[in-house]
């Protein structure tokens, strides 16, 4: 077998074409509403909007009131994948209610990525376990040292509640976002047939770590027939996830897309805000044809500071194309959004990122409604109010 590999890797190291490879970049006009966006979306990442969903935010400390809210009701199963789970305050409100449930005879599986959360193996797993918990870590380290790491943060209960955004286990996540010690973030709780993909994206890690399906219990209303989408109704959503791939993934073509899509507004609120070349000619693109661009990023308060010095290298180009871009002052902004024009809303994991683009697991909720974008849109301009618009001869001495 390594003779024949490395016959392989010779014959092509000697064979080159004239076609040269390119970066991806998403071309053509894409409709921001209706069946334009949801076929745009199934022919790039293979996923259907599905209708009759209803959407919930829960900002900050808010996703941990909404968790052990839905995880008290828990009566069949509960499905966790997370990056982050740390010992803390944070942990013991999820813990006290996972573990009563397990107790009562609740299916329990957690995932937890190990290089995020270092402290989870000895002094939480045991705690779940000891419940009736099944709990794994997802490429357990050192055996896998790559960076190809499960960044996802999915809740499923019962298969009829999923919650989904920026969150992780973990007290920074606490608060209102008054402080350094209280971060900012984005999340949503969602109920409806976009549930069965949230659970999905946890199957498949689950599947991956343990060689298991999921009963079908866990996917009450996977077979109910769904009516066609007529751009007209409320509340038509997809959960996309994303596989590492050292070329492309899901995460970079639905980043993409949504950026095309726009056609008046593209707000983005982003943790880690460090477009590549494609992305940033998208985002310049945009600007030019007159799109309402803004970037929402982290200031000074980043748990990266090397990051804020690589986004703030992207703002003399996106500012001359007529972005506007503020940085965020109480506290690390931590959250993954994007609002598109009036009704298309992204919530969830995806950072703008060559992590998230290329090297570990993603997912994020896409959502078609009013009352979403509204509020969404509300979310944004109050983040406006504590942040600081960076000016070309600022962001320079900055």
């Amino acid at each position: 077998m390594v003779v024949a590999a490395a016959t392989v890797m010779s014959a092509c190291a000697a064979f080159s074409t004239k076609e040269a490879s390119k970066p991806f970049h998403l071309r053509g006009d894409v409709d921001s509403r209706g069946a334009g966006f949801a076929t745009a979306l199934y022919q790039t990442v293979g996923v259907r909007m599905v209708p009759g969903n209803r959407l919930s935010w829960a900002n900050n400390g808010a996703v941990f009131d909404v968790m052990v809210e839905e995880l008290s009701r828990a009566r069949s199963s509960m499905n966790i994948v997370i990056f982050i789970w740390r010992p803390g305050a944070a942990s013991e409100r999820l813990l006290s209610v996972i573990t009563e449930r397990a107790r009562a005879g609740v299916a329990c599986r957690v995932l937890v990525d190990p290089l995020g959360s270092a402290p989870f193996e000895k002094q939480v797993k045991p705690r779940l376990e000891a419940a009736g918990c099944r709990v794994h870590l997802f490429r357990p380290l050192p055996a896998d040292e790559n960076l190809a790491r499960n960044h996802r943060k999915i809740i499923v209960v019962d298969g009829r509640v999923g919650i989904t955004g920026g969150l992780a286990i973990q007290d920074e996540w606490l608060g209102e976002a008054r402080n350094e010690k209280e971060w900012r973030d984005t999340n949503a709780r969602v109920e409806g047939p976009v549930v069965a993909q949230l659970q999905q994206s946890f199957a498949e890690n689950w599947q991956e770590t343990t060689g298991e399906l999921l009963p079908a219990s866990d996917f009450p209303g996977l077979a109910t027939p769904q009516p066609g989408l007529d751009g007209a109704g409320e509340g038509w959503a997809a959960f996309v996830g994303s596989t590492a791939n050292p070329e492309l993934t899901r995460a970079e073509r639905l980043t993409q897309l949504m950026v095309r899509a726009a056609r008046k507004r593209l707000w983005i609120a982003q943790a880690y805000f460090t477009p590549n070349e494609a992305l940033t000619a998208l985002l310049v693109e945009r600007a030019r044809a007159g799109v309402d661009v803004r970037v929402l990023a982290p200031g000074d308060k980043n748990d990266h500071p090397s990051i804020t010095l690589v986004q703030r290298a992207t703002y003399d180009t996106l500012r001359a194309a007529g972005v506007r871009i503020w940085e965020y002052q109480p506290s690390m902004m931590h959250a993954k959004t994007m609002l598109v024009d009036d009704r298309l809303v992204l919530v969830g994991s995806i950072n703008y990122d060559p992590l998230s683009f290329n090297m570990l697991e993603e997912g994020s909720l896409v959502l078609q409604d009013d009352k979403a974008a509204r509020q969404m849109e509300a979310f944004f301009l109050e983040d406006l109010k504590h942040a600081r618009e960076m000016k070309a001869e600022r962001a320079a001495r900055d």
